[in-house]
């Protein structure tokens, strides 16, 4: 059994000191900042960059991004090797932080971030950093991958290592107040999945378990009080802690057959990494229970105000309908439909979503291409009668 962790978390109330504190305390004088231009305008973002501009030699730039690409990572790695700073500072979501982790080793290995994607090459150094995230739902700021794509051959990946993962993580739950509610809504059910997936996985122990346990906790019991209680910032703190938690659980457990199918629905049809694991998880873990997965019912037992069950298989028909009526599903809006699939996608997206080899089989059922296809059925007639 083992666990392994590096990022030191910081839980911020006040985001320009804590920042100051680090860069401080690691004797930096070279910064480089990257900030997803959708909060760029956040009056604590406008303040740590006045305050840094005073105080430090600042490179900053702003980006506008969906998915990071290769092409992305090897253009800003190409500015930054002219003159590479001491440390960077990533804000933004999961695509931004991913990016930022990227071009920090990139920053520093000869060649193009193509030769250590999909390759199982291996980074020797990189550069420190600060992570920041501004949505609750990727676990970013503390995971040892950053999801590439290439979209000249429509190659989805992670490239990892111990240089991959930021050695500071600052958790501001203000800048999670700058999302929308469709943004809140998928980025905190990508949160939810990676807590459960990580918790039934194949690969998981006591300890990530744990993290697991807690993480699915805060984030369950909270999500849906984001958007009844909009003012109250403590209910976006739980979730936002709870998503940094299950970060660490598929840093050590990975996660399953719904993260594995929702890669070729970014790839080929541009759906949204959030979006499409929220629309896939109910089935995803409907087919688990099925098939005989039991592990959901100790789930079922830290949900607040729920009926109680001596027996496992009460807890995970509970469960089950738990899940279906979660009210943060209603705001992701969209279907598959709206991205362009249709029937005659189902085949071909169904095979994609086996290519993931290391999360199917991490699954903690066996998941077929029959299961991946009805799935997709079921998706395409549920859209067809809304």
């Amino acid at each position: 059994m083992q666990f392994d962790s590096k990022a030191k978390i910081i839980i911020s109330d006040n985001l320009s000191d804590d920042i100051d504190s680090i860069l401080i305390d690691e004797n930096i004088s070279d910064i480089g900042l990257i900030v997803d231009s959708k909060v760029s305008n956040a009056e604590s973002i406008k303040n740590l960059k006045t305050a840094l501009n005073k105080k430090y030699r600042l490179r900053y730039n702003e980006i506008e991004i969906n998915e990071p690409t290769t092409d992305m990572v090897n253009q800003y790695a190409n500015e930054f090797r002219k003159n590479v700073p001491e440390l960077f500072i990533g804000i933004g979501g999961g695509s931004t932080l991913d990016l930022v982790k990227a071009i920090s080793v990139m920053s520093v290995h000869r060649g193009v971030v193509e030769d250590y994607h999909g390759t199982g090459k291996t980074f020797t150094q990189g550069i420190r950093k600060i992570l920041i995230p501004t949505t609750s739902g990727t676990g970013a700021e503390v995971t040892k991958g950053a999801v590439l794509v290439n979209e000249k051959n429509k190659f989805k990946r992670a490239i990892g290592g111990k240089h991959i993962t930021a050695d500071y993580a600052v958790l501001y739950a203000e800048l999670t107040s700058t999302m929308p509610d469709n943004v809140t809504a998928a980025t905190g059910l990508d949160a939810l999945a990676h807590a459960i997936e990580s918790y039934t996985a194949k690969c998981a122990n006591e300890i990530t378990r744990m993290y697991s346990l807690k993480a699915f906790s805060l984030i369950f019991n909270n999500l849906p009080k984001v958007f009844e209680y909009k003012e109250n910032l403590q209910y976006r703190k739980n979730v936002l802690l709870g998503s940094c938690l299950a970060g660490y659980a598929i840093y050590n457990s990975d996660t399953g057959a719904c993260h594995a199918m929702s890669y070729p629905l970014g790839i080929y049809n541009h759906v949204p990494h959030g979006t499409a694991v929220a629309t896939l998880l109910p089935k995803v873990i409907a087919t688990n229970i099925k098939k005989g997965a039991s592990q959901y019912a100790t789930l079922y037992d830290v949900v607040d105000e729920v009926p109680f069950f001596r027996n496992a298989n009460e807890k995970l028909n509970a469960f089950l309908e738990q899940i279906h009526s979660f009210k943060p599903f209603q705001y992701i809006g969209k279907t598959f439909r709206d991205y362009g699939i249709n029937e005659s996608n189902i085949d071909f997206l169904a095979e994609r979503g086996l290519d993931l080899k290391s999360a199917l089989s991490n699954n903690p059922v066996e998941f077929t291409l029959n299961d991946s296809i009805s799935i997709y059925q079921q998706l395409m007639k549920e859209s067809t009668l809304l």
